[in-house]
């Protein structure tokens, strides 16, 4: 039975880029960073003489986001689109989107929504809560979400 989710994965096409994204601009805190090319990480992602460079990060309660660039077999360009069946996003707790926008500006990322959207739903844990999506240099797609203070 499933306890919880344990990490986030997300495969990048250069690693010191999304290291630039998502702690140079996101401000999540680097962990660890290793190259790994041995059978144990061929036979977990089935693919012979798999070479990975991964890096661990702390989101900020602890939950890992794992960023990994295949170095062998290369990496290769996924098309994502919000509503393609599969798509996935990343979800980032901030405590002023507007700041952390303005910290992407100059970036590879992009701003996908049109505005910062405030939800207006009284009694719903969503109430007064802002998000924004964007995306990173890859095109993965962070929505960034920043809740009221509780009271």
């Amino acid at each position: 039975m499933i306890k919880c989710m344990d990490h986030v994965g997300i495969t990048v096409s250069s690693l010191d880029r999304a290291l630039d994204f998502y702690c140079g601009r996101l401000g999540l805190t680097l962990i660890d960073r290793e190259l790994v090319a041995d059978a144990d990480i061929a036979d977990l992602v089935g693919y012979d003489g798999a070479e990975l460079d991964c890096a661990d990060l702390d989101s900020g309660d602890g939950r890992i986001l794992e960023l990994i660039e295949y170095r062998v077999p290369s990496g290769l360009p996924l098309h994502r689109e919000g509503r393609q069946v599969g798509n996935v996003h990343v979800s980032l707790s901030v405590a002023d989107i507007r700041a952390v926008l303005t910290q992407l500006e100059g970036t590879d990322a992009s701003v996908i929504s049109r505005r910062i959207v405030r939800f207006d739903a009284p009694g719903s844990p969503w109430h007064d809560v802002e998000c924004v999506y964007v995306s990173d240099p890859d095109g993965v797609v962070v929505e960034l979400v920043s809740r009221p203070p509780q009271h």
